[in-house]
């Protein structure tokens, strides 16, 4: 029987959660899944069709120029700006980074207001982004730090200090602030990154003295696994609110600080064994396990590149006398890519005969 007789037969009434649900699940695309709830709403509900200023979401040259062009700005303003301290000082500096802030803001809500979503969530990002600068100048006018003096702003970025906590707090504020009035996925970004800072300073704000690379590994293990843990929580939320359509991905931002945080500490601690190695390889199969549960590529990238340093060290250093070994390596991936296939194959030919029948 085709497709076209069965459905004449018997009619098939999807929900909205059904169709994004189906997306989820990559039957098809989430954004045709969202055009296909809000046409449906706009013909059976009488609502008006909804008028999109802007491309589609997804890589596509729109995007790619508007996130270019935000990083232009972040980079401008909250980098080289800050780096101007001998010419403009830090009431220069304040004045500047305020005026650059009100633009970006005014701007972006501007734009947001008329369709351009991602254009203006983009501009009110790089307003947030400037909170750090703003509030260095601000204690450097002011002098008051948390702790002692940390320098300059432009050593806020590779250098961990105990003053530099008021910033990140304050950028953390700003940053939930802004996702109140602004849904905007990327927001969340400055805040993730923010609070993997803070960490780091608050802890040698906390103990007194400065850490260990050990130490420094283990916070930023922590504040890895609590962020991805905030990003499945977001997740679990738009899962609950799927009927809304054009809905923001929240937990990407949270899931790739999260990592970089949780697999970066790891990846630089020091094992002194091979049991340790091993483990350090299984954590990143792990991450390649929940990376296919969650559907998050992220999750593969860093599991699979983990994974690869680990072959690496075995290559290099356990098996470096060894002729045999990257042929043994060669006929494991070949075997891993045919399971996949035999495993599909299986669930095609066996498992869904078996789901039509039930």
């Amino acid at each position: 029987m085709s497709f076209s007789e069965a459905t004449a037969e018997t009619d098939l009434l999807l929900t909205a959660s059904d169709i994004l649900r189906a997306a989820d699940e990559g039957v098809l695309p989430r954004r045709e899944a969202e055009r296909l709830v809000e046409w449906g709403r706009a013909h059976h509900h009488g609502a008006p069709p909804r008028v999109e200023a802007e491309a589609q979401k997804g890589l596509n040259a729109v995007t790619v120029a508007y996130y270019f062009g935000a990083m232009l700005m972040i980079s401008a303003c909250a980098w080289f700006l800050g780096d101007k301290w001998n010419s403009l000082g830090s009431p220069g500096v304040f004045v500047t980074s305020l005026v650059y802030m009100g633009v970006a803001l005014g701007l972006g809500l501007w734009l947001r207001a008329r369709g351009y979503l991602v254009g203006g969530g983009l501009l009110v990002t790089v307003a947030v982004c400037l909170v750090p600068l703003l509030t260095y100048t601000v204690e450097d006018m002011l002098g008051l730090w948390p702790a002692a003096r940390p320098g300059q702003y432009s050593e806020f970025y590779p250098r961990v200090h105990g003053s530099w906590i008021a910033m990140e707090l304050a950028t953390i504020g700003a940053a939930a602030l802004a996702l109140r009035y602004v849904p905007f996925g990327f927001l969340t970004a400055p805040m993730a990154w923010s609070f993997w800072f803070f960490s780091m300073d608050v802890a040698e704000w906390a103990l007194g003295n400065e850490l260990t690379r050990q130490q420094r590994c283990w916070v930023s293990v922590a504040v890895g696994l609590l962020t991805m843990l905030v990003g499945y929580g977001l997740e679990l939320t738009r899962g609950r609110e799927e009927d809304a359509p054009y809905s923001e991905d929240f937990a990407f931002w949270c899931y790739l600080f999260g990592l970089f945080a949780f697999w970066g500490g790891f990846t630089a601690m020091e094992s002194g064994s091979e049991f340790g190695r091993i483990l350090y390889c299984l954590l990143n199969v792990g991450l390649i396990l929940l990376g296919v549960w969650l559907r998050r590529a992220t999750f593969l990238v860093f599991g699979v590149l983990g994974v690869h340093i680990y072959l690496g060290h075995l290559a290099y250093e356990v098996f470096k006398e060894s002729v045999l070994f990257p042929f043994a390596l060669a006929v494991l991936g070949l075997s891993v890519i045919l399971i996949t296939v035999f495993a599909q194959r299986y669930v095609r030919t066996r498992l869904r005969p078996r789901e039509q029948l039930s």
